[in-house]
């Protein structure tokens, strides 16, 4: 096998960024609910864009990607609703004095934040496919072992996250990719760079709202 190491280090690189986001949220919410079953769903959301990713390989790239961009973000906006949502409860419970009592939380939202983060990956991944197709698969898979091993190693410290505040903070990332996406859908030329002043404005918006 002819390795690529441009491919191999860009592969290594985008999935060591997007899955360690979708190996952090998985170790907060198996610490709630002391099992695997979020693992699990974890697992379920990046191999359900993983696997048609490498096995459809370059004629991937044939398919719809604004369509896909489009309901993709009409997910995003769903789900960072459901979180904000759920965030709101929490700090308004705890705010009238009521305790905070944190809710276990949805495990569909593992699988969504799995999927969306896996889903990051491959719109890169797609792309370098072509090139080499084997380098870009071992740099995912080397990236996919570092993650889970790490996240095995440290999720005692990721459980210490609080659960509402998580909330807040990836629904508001769920809103900003959204809004990205959507943007990319209707054809504006857009860099991923804007994901900061969105985030950040995002991240206002939810306070305000949390606290009204």
């Amino acid at each position: 096998m002819v390795v690529n190491f441009g491919v191999f280090f860009a592969a290594l690189g985008i999935s060591l960024l997007e899955l360690s986001e979708a190996g952090a949220v998985t170790a907060i919410y198996q610490g709630i609910y002391r099992g695997f079953r979020p693992v699990l769903y974890a697992l379920a959301g990046v191999l359900l864009v993983l696997v048609p990713t490498f096995t459809v390989g370059r004629y991937i790239v044939y398919l719809p990607l604004d369509y896909v961009l489009a309901a993709s973000a009409v997910i995003l906006f769903y789900f960072g609703y459901r979180l904000l949502r759920s965030a709101r409860r929490y700090f308004k419970r705890a705010a009238k004095g009521g305790g905070g009592e944190e809710e276990r939380g949805d495990l569909a939202v593992v699988f969504t934040v799995s999927a969306i983060e896996a889903f990051e990956a491959a719109l890169v991944l797609i792309a370098l496919i072509p090139r080499s197709y084997a380098s870009a698969l071992v740099g995912t898979l080397i990236a996919s072992a570092i993650v889970i091993v790490l996240t095995a190693l440290i999720k005692d410290q990721i459980a210490r996250i609080r659960l509402p505040h998580l909330k807040y903070v990836l629904s508001s990332l769920l809103f900003s990719l959204g809004t990205l996406w959507a943007m990319e859908a209707v054809g504006l030329d857009v860099t991923d760079l804007v994901l900061i002043p969105l985030f950040l404005t995002y991240l206002g918006i939810n306070y305000l709202l949390i606290k009204v």
